[in-house]
């Protein structure tokens, strides 16, 4: 294992210096290419634009299928390590770097192994907000490997290093990012009659938006709706003429998200009426809830993942994760991998000082290998 954690690390230091944000992993792609093109025993394809699929074929069986993200966020780095970032402004603060790291060393290690098993390895980009998993699935990933099993881990200090955290059901909410523009005629605050009240209507959307959850959706199941951002005006007395807020709303329902987002429409249309202003309604992103299978997650729960090691229970998160694309097409799961220590506790994922113990690398490889060896033809 010293070997591999070694390859690990320096995989992990080489990618934490060269984060791209989504549709523009051309770096951190070449690198991957590069590594799987000269273990000699991959066939790469591209998908969903910088996206990599890398397949090991031994026979006319079905696959087992891992994905990583490769994506990072734009976000200026504090951790102040060796290795930091050397793209300005961006950072691979959701630790997609450890994810990336663990497959390229398990793709070593099948080329050494030489399993005789068929493996599909799924690079995928656009993680964070902009639903690369989707569009592989949309792309046919699925239509061109008949994949049987899929699993995917993600780092979080949430957990100790040494722990493999999921549930046998709901993992990941689904979830409708939005933005909502509101435009009027501005002018003087003194004479709001002569005008439209872009303040006040958006106060008054704002309250709307927040009666959907407690009141056209089931309260016994679990919704939320946030409004993160809200931007209008520059000056006390003038009442500007247009403004714009910006949220989330996240169920595991499919239902519920159709609910939600027609709610969203038509609230927009009726703040519209009553302020006598236009309103237009963006949905940015959607991603369907991310469901572990349950007889998946049974047989995990039995397996011996090695020293030091446990498997534990973990609580549903009201969190997208676009994985849940791949889980809605192929049996799978999606688990939590402890990269926790005494001294990272205070700093999360998408924190500019996110610093995830790399021991946990060397757990999440040992799981890799584990849902391979188990994996039945």
């Amino acid at each position: 294992m010293d070997k591999y954690f070694d390859r690990l690390l320096d995989h992990r230091r080489k990618l934490h210096k060269i984060p791209e944000t989504a549709f523009n992993e051309h770096e951190t792609g070449n690198y991957i290419k590069k590594v799987l093109h000269d273990l000699g025993c991959f066939k790469l394809q591209l998908m969903a634009k910088t996206g990599i699929v890398a397949e090991y074929r031994k026979n006319d069986g079905p696959f087992i299928a891992f994905r990583t993200d490769i994506d990072a966020l734009k976000i200026k780095e504090s951790t102040g390590l060796g290795f930091t970032s050397q793209n300005e402004g961006y950072m691979h603060a959701c630790g997609h770097d450890l994810h990336m790291s663990m497959m390229l060393t398990f793709a070593e290690w099948i080329s050494k192994m030489s399993p005789d098993k068929n493996i599909l390895l799924i690079f995928q980009p656009a993680e964070e907000g902009f639903g690369g998993g989707e569009i592989m699935v949309k792309e046919g990933l699925f239509s061109k490997f008949d994949v049987k099993e899929i699993y995917a881990l993600h780092n979080t200090n949430e957990f100790p290093v040494g722990t493999i955290a999921l549930n046998d059901g709901k993992m990941f909410a689904g979830t409708i990012e939005f933005e909502v523009q509101l435009e009027g005629k501005g002018g003087h605050a003194a004479v709001p009659h002569q005008n439209n009240d872009l303040i006040t209507a958006t106060a008054n959307l704002i309250t709307l938006l927040n009666t959907i959850e407690p009141r056209f959706l089931d309260p016994i199941h679990e919704n939320v709706l946030s409004i993160g951002m809200i931007q209008a005006g520059e000056a006390a007395n003038i009442l500007p003429s247009s403004s714009v807020i910006k949220g989330t709303a996240r169920s595991y329902y499919k239902d519920d998200l159709n609910t939600l987002k027609n709610k969203l429409k038509d609230m927009c249309n009726s703040i519209s009426i009553a302020f006598g202003i236009k309103s237009k309604l963006l949905i940015h992103t959607e991603y369907i809830p991310a469901i572990n299978n349950s007889g998946i997650v049974s047989k995990i729960r039995k397996m011996d993942l090695g020293k030091n090691i446990t498997i534990e229970n973990c609580p549903q998160k009201m969190t997208g994760e676009d994985f849940g694309f791949m889980l809605d097409s192929v049996p799978g799961a999606i688990a939590w991998l402890g990269a926790g220590n005494d001294t990272n506790r205070n700093a999360g994922l998408h924190n500019s000082a996110y610093n995830p113990d790399e021991k946990a690398m060397a757990v999440g490889f040992s799981f890799y290998k584990t849902m391979l060896e188990n994996f039945k033809k």
